[in-house]
């Protein structure tokens, strides 16, 4: 290290100034349409900023560490932006002046490179703490430099590994060509994420989007899930970038929800890699922010999940099936000899799925990907699933127009109506 004590160091005060026309531009960089009024309409009655704006006042500060009085022969250009902490202390103001500061946080020796963690302090006109975030930047090709292992920091060091069991909720997002030329207008001025030419240098076909942006899509789909979509239940998100994405590209956020923790990863569909991993958000009070998305759906307790009309569904047809006698049971397996297994996608976008093994034993209907292969997966909306289980929709009819996509036996889809009696009449639809 060039600094006998890179601990001691500080740097800044930077001011971020921003009206109400910057926090719209970021949602609108991360996807939002003119139907999320919350974030993109500043007379909405409930106008905010996304919890994850909180990376953009902090940005020129973290940019302004001074790597080169901590590593020796500092290039620029072998530096990669590997995590992101941002803790929220108070909902984000939607304008005003905040002011951060910088300090370094941990130096670890990772071997083939190091990793620099700037933390960055962000306070509002009255020196109140906003929030508070860490950038983790690996330097590659700087050896000997920093900690053998990283200090333990709570939230912003946990693991964060995903449950042995398929994911309680999935959203996808498509990106657009142009995300990353709409993001940047948020501060993040990189060339590799604009310019053909820069991002050949670092071995990319086109510009590549950025992290952040990625980052904040994942925070976006963990915010409507789980919290009812109010920013005043994030407490605190941290993630690892593990590979690019193309603007283009499909992204596949994939959550567990455990406690008050959300731990997610975000894979690329396309290319099935994942772009963000060890990742989780943590939640304020889930107890609230469940209580209040289960009371505005009529679905059930037991394998229901909140804002999804289909768990009534299969509330009945699990009711139904257990309600039978054994022999009934083993004569409805026979009949249909079929596994099932739907994933359903609800207005907000969250697709969830659910299982119908009417193969085995003496049939199941289960809350997640059917633990046996499935002999048909069946995609649908929520509304449409809900018209056919009340026979106000005609499967083939449905299937032939586009509305219900089925992978493996396509025929099984003439079951479907006879399947899901049982359920109507359970279920009172």
């Amino acid at each position: 290290m060039t600094s006998e004590d890179p601990f001691k160091l500080t740097f800044g005060p930077n001011e971020y100034s921003y009206a109400e026309r910057d926090v719209i531009l970021y949602a609108l960089g991360l996807g939002c349409q003119r139907e999320d009024l919350k974030y993109v309409y500043e007379n909405s009655e409930d106008f905010s900023a996304l919890p994850t704006f909180g990376v953009v006042p902090s940005f020129d500060t973290m940019m302004g560490t001074p790597f080169g009085d901590i590593i020796p022969n500092f290039n620029p250009m072998l530096l990669l932006h590997g995590e992101q902490f941002l803790q929220l202390e108070r909902p984000i103001p939607t304008s005003g002046r905040l002011t951060t500061t910088g300090k370094i946080v941990d130096i670890v020796d990772k071997g083939k490179g190091c990793i620099v963690v700037t933390g960055t302090e962000t306070r509002d006109s009255d020196g109140n703490l906003v929030f508070y975030n860490e950038f983790s930047n690996f330097i590659r090709g700087t050896k000997g430099v920093g900690n053998k292992s990283p200090k333990e920091r709570g939230a912003a060091t946990a693991t964060n590994e995903p449950p042995k069991r398929a994911p309680d909720v999935i959203m996808k997002e498509k990106t657009t060509e142009n995300q990353a030329a709409l993001y940047r207008l948020s501060g993040d001025y990189n060339p590799l994420h604009i310019d053909p030419n820069m991002s050949a240098i670092g071995g990319f076909e086109v510009p590549i989007l950025h992290g952040l942006c990625s980052f904040g899509i994942a925070g976006k789909h963990v915010l409507k899930a789980f919290a009812n979509n109010d920013p005043a239940q994030f407490k605190n998100i941290k993630v690892r970038f593990s590979k690019h994405v193309f603007p283009g590209e499909t992204l596949q956020t994939e959550m567990w929800k455990e406690g008050n923790k959300v731990i997610f990863q975000v894979r690329v569909v396309e290319r099935d890699v994942l772009a963000i991993s060890n990742a989780a958000v943590e939640l304020v009070n889930t107890g609230a922010s469940d209580a209040a998305a289960a009371s505005s759906s009529p679905a059930p307790a037991g394998i229901a999940v909140a804002g999804f009309h289909a768990s009534q569904v299969f509330e009945g047809l699990r009711s139904a099936i257990e309600a039978d006698s054994e022999a009934d049971r083993q004569n409805r397996v026979k009949k249909v000899k079929a596994i099932f297994q739907f994933n359903i996608t609800n207005s907000s976008g969250a697709t969830q799925s659910w299982y119908a093994d009417l193969k085995n034993g003496l049939g199941e209907v289960g809350l997640g990907e059917s633990p046996k292969k499935p002999d048909a997966i069946i995609n649908v909306s929520d509304t449409d699933f809900v018209a056919l289980a009340a026979g106000r929709a005609n499967a083939q009819k449905l299937f032939m127009g586009g509305k219900i996509k089925i992978k493996g036996q396509m025929m099984l889809a003439m079951k479907l109506d006879g399947v899901l009696q049982d359920a109507k009449k359970k279920a009172k639809l």
